[in-house]
């Protein structure tokens, strides 16, 4: 019911960058306490909580935060750009949050943070403002199934499920979670899962890497989960997979959106355009 007097122009935003630097601008990696950078500029502390610093340690690759405060510690503070304002999450994940990239503070006012846990340096032309992001083929391989001699199966076998090498307890595990593994993995979902009907002489082997793992939804995305744990060897999670795997991507495959110039061409995501639908315009 609608007239191309409604039709909507979006632009889209490029993923944020985090990092952490020292009173020098070098790269920090691991729980060192250091000033938080957004995009090359400094956070301001308005609205900035326990749920903000966990969310940005884990979008960085952390388990969470240790510790974050406001402070001019650092003389480097006002060679920055304010970059972040007003950040304010919902919990512990940075989809959640709102921001603001305008600003009304002081450096005064800059976020120190640091995080649980360590990640590998990348490297970067601009050590003041390194970036995380990790090339797909050297991604660490978070799960993986073995069977009793310790070999690694193909999913659609019953068998052990590690987590960067160690074991996974069943505590608040289900189908759901056994779903967004499987995924995880490659596969389309999952066939079994179990933790006490099972057993493997070599579990003990292992140490326990995970734990409390709870998904919303079947992706891997949407879980929460503990590295520490309270668990014994007799509530290792054992799981197999559904043998079909995931369809990969083709260069035939599209998304249903896409943006458009004043000439109907398609543009990237950052310049404004025409949204389209399946080749349709949207309606607001």
């Amino acid at each position: 019911n609608c007239g191309h007097s409604e039709d909507i122009f979006l632009t889209c935003q490029e993923p944020p960058s985090f990092a952490l630097v020292d009173s020098a601008g070098n790269a920090l990696y691991g729980g060192e306490f250091g000033l938080l950078l957004y995009n090359g500029g400094t956070v301001c502390d308005d609205s900035f909580n326990n749920n903000a610093a966990n969310a940005i340690c884990r979008f960085m690759g952390y388990t969470g935060a240790t510790r974050w405060s406001p402070a001019n510690n650092f003389d480097i503070q006002s060679n920055y750009e304010i970059k972040l304002d007003n950040v304010d999450c919902r919990r512990g994940e940075w989809s959640s949050c709102t921001f603001s990239e305008s600003h009304n503070c002081m450096h005064r006012e800059d976020v120190f943070l640091s995080c649980d846990g360590e990640i590998q340096p990348q490297p970067t032309d601009i050590p003041a403002v390194p970036t995380v992001p990790t090339d797909p083929e050297e991604e660490e391989i978070l799960f993986s199934l073995v069977n009793s001699e310790g070999s690694v199966i193909e999913g659609e076998e019953l068998g052990l499920l590690l987590y960067k090498g160690g074991t996974v307890c069943d505590d608040s595990f289900d189908n759901t979670a056994a779903d967004a593994v499987c995924k995880q993995m490659g596969y389309s979902d999952s066939t079994r899962w179990t933790s006490r009907g099972e057993s493997f002489d070599i579990q003990s082997n292992y140490e326990k890497t995970l734990d409390n793992v709870d998904c919303r939804q079947a992706e891997w995305e949407s879980c929460s989960f503990s590295e520490d744990h309270n668990c014994g060897h007799r509530e290792d999670v054992f799981l197999s997979c559904n043998a079909a795997q995931q369809e990969t991507p083709t260069d035939s495959d599209h998304s249903p959106f896409t943006l458009v110039d004043s000439d109907g061409n398609e543009i990237v995501g950052l310049e404004r355009g025409l949204l389209l639908y399946n080749g349709g315009t949207v309606c607001d």
